[in-house]
């Protein structure tokens, strides 16, 4: 008679075997191929790109480029760690650090593009994110997701909430914009003004962290488990360390971008106001932006939704305030008075996103639609040349 099997190899017919590690590195182990080939790859580019412009002196389209990609993948990286980090912490701690650091790559390259003086590129950012965020991937991701499933429904009541929450936000974030139209305030003035209303915003910030905790039912996506998206088999020790790690490269990464923005604008013909809208949000953001587009194919729609949603409430009540706040410690005070299109823009973006969460339900045609809409406005930036006209 055989001996009784121990619990270990009793337990091994009920889960499946952990992968290798690769090449000794854990990290890498429990990743499929293609991961591990994308991650080697990323810190390829981004040690390319340190080379580029610290050891050659490069800060022209080439570094540019290469910085570019390199933190495309570090954005990624960033969202497998915060992952990770959300299916041990739950639901409603995991949807606050994917919509946090899902943000952090732009945040970053927001700051350094303030000690640059880019006060255009940065502000910019800010309008383009929320226009990306609602029209670009929010469109994305229904046409993909009706596409692939049909006609989708979500909460229409907790949909046009979370709508409405943002356009709320919108107001707030837009209201020095209103002031200085009148033409009766300095520089200085709308400086301070900004600051005041920077933590206004910050406090409305707050205020939705303790909503969405207390009320998970009302929230996008804060009533179930995000089937799939549970990021790699790591301990919560090694995604926190592969999230500082990653965060240490995408510093010295957005470094780099920034020192090539000039001369990139300068190649081109391209002007600041397109970068910051249109180029530096798509960089900082494309990996939360392919994630919303997975969701809506697995016909995830109302968690795809909390992507887009999430990501621009959080820029308009956290983002922008910080990079204010953040603006007077490197001597380049910045305020909210943003370009007219810039506002009009953000206004039909978040009219139109509204539109579609009111009714409960999305179709491929209206995500079509949203994604034209979004490349007329990047039209529209591109033949934009004049200067911010409120002086």
């Amino acid at each position: 008679m055989s001996d009784p099997p121990t619990p270990a190899a009793a337990n091994a017919g009920s889960r499946p075997p952990s992968p290798p590690p690769s090449g000794g590195l854990p990290v890498l182990g429990v990743l499929s191929p293609v991961a591990r080939i994308a991650v080697l790859a990323t810190v390829a580019l981004a040690i390319l790109a340190a080379v580029l412009d610290f050891a050659l002196g490069l800060e022209g389209t080439e570094t540019f480029l290469v910085s570019a990609a390199a933190i495309l993948g570090l954005a990624w990286v960033v969202g497998l760690a915060t992952e990770r980090l959300g299916a041990l912490t739950g639901p409603q701690v995991g949807g606050i650090l994917n919509a946090t650091f899902g943000n952090i790559a732009e945040l970053i390259i927001s700051f350094f593009a303030l000690q640059a003086g880019l006060i255009t590129v940065v502000k910019a950012s800010i309008t383009g994110s929320i226009i990306g965020n609602l029209l670009l991937v929010l469109g994305a991701a229904v046409l993909v997701g009706g596409l692939r499933n049909g006609l989708q429904t979500f909460s229409q009541r907790i949909a046009g909430s979370n709508a409405a929450l943002l356009a709320l936000a919108a107001v707030g974030l837009f209201i020095p914009a209103v002031f200085a139209a009148s033409g009766s305030e300095s520089e200085g003035t709308r400086v301070e003004e900004s600051v005041l209303v920077a933590l206004v915003l910050i406090v409305g910030y707050a205020l939705s962290l303790v909503w969405q905790f207390t009320n998970p039912d009302r929230t996008l996506g804060g009533h179930g488990d995000a089937e799939g998206h549970g990021g790699p088999a790591w301990s919560r020790g090694m995604a926190v360390g592969v999230l500082l790690v990653t965060a240490a490269l995408l510093a010295v990464t957005s470094e780099i971008l920034v020192g090539s923005i000039e001369p990139f604008i300068a190649q081109f013909g391209l002007s600041e106001l397109f970068v910051g809208v249109i180029l530096i949000p798509t960089i900082g953001n494309l990996a939360e932006h392919l994630v919303s587009v997975q969701l809506a194919y697995k016909n995830r729609m109302e968690f795809s939704m909390a992507v887009s949603y999430g990501s621009s409430l959080q820029v308009a009540l956290f983002v922008a305030p910080v990079l204010v706040l953040l603006s007077l410690v490197v001597g380049h005070p910045m305020d909210l008075v943003f370009h007219p299109l810039e506002i009009a823009a953000v206004a039909v973006a978040v009219g139109l996103s509204a539109l579609i969460a009111l009714d409960g339900e999305s179709n491929w045609l209206e995500g079509a639609l949203l994604m034209l809409v979004y490349l007329v406005l990047a039209i529209s930036f591109f033949e934009l040349h004049a200067p911010l006209p409120i002086a």
